[in-house]
């Protein structure tokens, strides 16, 4: 299968790729531009912070910017 026909996201070394959302929908951000469903999308996004061993983490619905969660400080680097 040539590359541009290959169903694969770039994955970032900083863990705020997008800071004013969660890290369940970081994971989502995906399907959601393909245009996934919704309930679809959530589920993917367990399944996958589930693999990694976040699923029930804390920090899976955690934003990492100071502005979204409302605090002076920024986040800890994980």
């Amino acid at each position: 299968m040539p590359p541009f026909d290959r169903d694969v996201n770039t994955v970032f070394q900083d863990y705020a790729l997008f800071p004013h959302m969660s890290v369940a929908e970081n994971v989502a951000y995906g399907p959601r531009v393909r245009g996934v469903r919704t309930a679809e999308r959530r589920s993917r996004a367990v399944e996958m912070l589930e693999l990694v061993r976040l699923g029930r983490s804390p920090t899976a619905g955690r934003t990492s910017s100071p502005a979204a969660s409302g605090s002076g400080s920024p986040s800890p680097a994980r």
